[in-house]
């Protein structure tokens, strides 16, 4: 873009523009909610990040900004950064009336300015940032005549202290169309582009995703910018470790932001990121939240925890985590106003400073599962914390369609969750004790395979770091899932001879949990799979327990699976599940402190080299 300024130079002697004003992208998911309510969408127009709806406000209406790509996240940027306010700077076509609002963290209005905006539709207008404890400002526009939003931005009173060039990083595996259709999304962002040095994807597929004509095309509109690397199936953890290697070997880049192969990014997201992480008081992982691609209002992870007295992961706050925008506008949510800080984020999209990644080297060699939380949680050992940034996301396939804890994928959660507490001061019995009782509820739900998997998980654990270098870790769990008698897989027809039964079992938790298991056990060891055949709506696991026979959806819903009580299998499962963390509890200061030894040496830029050219 000739004559175009730098985009490392202060907007002004003070102020930097951090966030624009949005409407939806074009070609995008239907969501208008999370731009705006009580507005209209007009025909496309092309914006620094990407072509998108025009924002129309019609005559005698208000159309709110307080949504969730517009609200701008104050609380997370008083935090992390030192930046005491805001700038709103906003054009309309014409005169209306503008409400500047300020929440806090109860959802209260804090403040609130309202400013009649002339003939020549300017309005200029900085609010303070209030506490860090949450709190978001946005405006609304009471239009008399039809009036649109013609350019908006947030600017914050401070200056960046890092830079923010960027290596945009994707492995993919046989996701040639959504690997094409967001490299399309970053061509139509010349802002984005200006803050690009590289975008890197990494195809450890089957099927060459340079060979898909559509992807050739989409990397042709990008150029010489775009690099198509091809290498053997390491999983999530090798793909990720080869765009840190592309990153800091990339000559004057500063971040490296991961995203995953099965997302729809939003341009828009990726430069806030940016923004946030140049203006941050420390080196801060930052961290895009995930949105439902099939239902795309609703957030389905924002700020994420790892617990540590069990080592599991969990929402830093439940109702965050799920909230869905286009039911419940952020101003009418209190309970999203709240900053919630976080341990890690998922890697469908995050951003690392290549300062930090130099002290704290790469992935550990996971193939998948845990790489994600063990890489922030190693981060923040060296005082380098993770942010989840509100206002910044992808949409992602949602991870409730997918059956991953009973599938092959079953070894990998239970292995890298043990690795990951021994690393990371995880107390033997507390991890040990939860692992048990995931087990004794997979078996007294019938999924005999899955608690084989974990098994060999935990087993493949204790053999020790240098375990995590064998190459065939992903073949050993398919054939282990691929020899286990599996949960048949049935189409839903199949169901309709089977009683329908809506069960009115709630979970058991607390103190009775154990007595509770204790009777569902005897019970399905004295009846096994006696009873009728009965189709429940959900695969509960306290319901599957209950009964003999049971036919249940799978998680994407398009068939059942069907369970049956196995005597023999549920009394060989519990007598080796408790063996095997028995075993665990005994070995484990010695096995975490081989694991602590190995570490930076399975992390290092100079292993991955090797297993890369392997």
């Amino acid at each position: 873009m000739a004559g175009a300024p730098d985009p490392d130079e202060v907007d002004g002697p003070a102020w930097t523009v951090v966030q624009d004003v949005i409407g939806p992208l074009e070609g995008g998911v239907d969501a208008d909610a999370l731009y705006a309510t009580g507005a209209r969408f007009g025909g496309p127009a092309p914006t620094g990040s990407g072509v998108r709806a025009r924002l129309l406000v019609p005559a005698g209406r208000t159309a709110s900004f307080g949504a969730y790509f517009n609200a701008f996240p104050a609380a997370v940027w008083r935090s992390a950064t030192a930046a005491t306010a805001v700038r709103l700077d906003l054009l309309l076509s014409g005169p209306a009336a503008v409400a500047v609002v300020r929440s806090d963290a109860g959802g209260a209005v804090a403040h609130r300015e309202e400013h009649a905006v002339g003939d020549d539709g300017r309005l200029v207008v900085t609010t303070p940032l209030g506490g860090a404890a949450g709190g978001f400002v946005w405006f609304e526009v009471a239009a008399v005549e039809d009036v649109e939003v013609l350019e908006g931005s947030w600017a914050v009173d401070a200056e960046p202290l890092r830079g923010g060039r960027a290596v945009l990083g994707m492995p993919t595996m046989d996701r040639a169309p959504f690997v094409a259709a967001n490299l399309r999304r970053l061509a139509s962002a010349p802002e984005l582009l200006r803050r690009v040095r590289r975008v890197v994807v990494v195809d450890q597929g089957g099927s060459p995703v340079a060979e898909d004509p559509a992807v050739a095309t989409a990397a042709a509109e990008l150029g010489d910018v775009v690099r198509l690397l091809r290498q053997a199936n390491l999983g999530g953890s090798g793909g990720y470790s080869r765009i840190l290697q592309e990153s800091v070997a990339e000559r004057g880049a500063d971040v490296a932001v991961f995203l995953d192969d099965d997302i729809q990014i939003e341009p828009a997201s990726l430069l806030r990121s940016i923004e946030f992480g140049r203006l941050t008081t420390a080196p801060t992982v930052v961290g895009g939240q995930m949105l439902d691609l099939g239902e795309p209002g609703t957030v389905q992870a924002a700020a994420e925890r790892v617990v540590r007295s069990t080592f599991w992961w969990a929402a830093a706050d439940e109702r965050t985590s799920t909230h869905d925008h286009a039911a419940t506008p952020l101003p009418d949510a209190p309970w999203v106003h709240e900053r919630r800080d976080a341990d890690y984020n998922g890697w469908w999209m995050c951003q690392f400073p290549l300062e930090a990644v130099r002290r704290t080297g790469f992935v550990l060699p996971l193939f998948l599962k845990w790489d994600d939380a063990e890489y922030s949680l190693r981060a923040a050992g060296i005082g380098v914390p993770t942010v989840s940034l509100p206002g910044a996301a992808v949409w992602h396939v949602a991870f409730r369609t997918k059956d991953d804890s009973i599938e092959w994928q079953a070894f990998f959660h239970a292995r890298n969750r043990i690795v990951v507490a021994m690393l990371h001061g995880g107390r033997a019995a507390a991890v040990a004790g939860y692992s048990l009782a995931l087990d004794v509820k997979q078996l007294l739900a019938k999924q005999y395979p899955a608690a084989r998997l974990r098994h060999a998980g935990i087993r493949a654990a204790l053999e020790g770091p240098m375990a995590l270098e064998r190459r065939d870790d992903l073949a050993r769990a398919r054939a282990l899932a691929a020899a286990e008698p599996a949960l048949p897989r049935l189409p839903l027809e199949a169901g309709a001879g089977a009683r329908p039964l809506r069960p009115r079992l709630t979970a058991p938790s607390g103190a009775g949990l154990g007595a509770w298991a204790a009777r569902a056990a005897a019970q399905q060891l004295l009846r096994g799979a006696s009873g009728p055949l009965v189709r429940v709506p959900r695969a509960d696991w306290w319901v599957l327990a209950r009964l003999g026979r049971v036919l249940a959806p799978t998680a994407d819903g398009e068939a059942l699976l069907r369970f049956d009580t196995d005597r023999r299998a549920l009394a060989a499962g519990l007598l080796e599940s408790f063996l095997l963390h028995l075993r665990l509890i005994v070995r484990w200061n010695r096995t975490s402190a081989d694991y602590r030894r190995a570490a930076a040496e399975l992390a290092s830029p100079e292993a991955w080299r090797r297993r890369f050219t392997a």
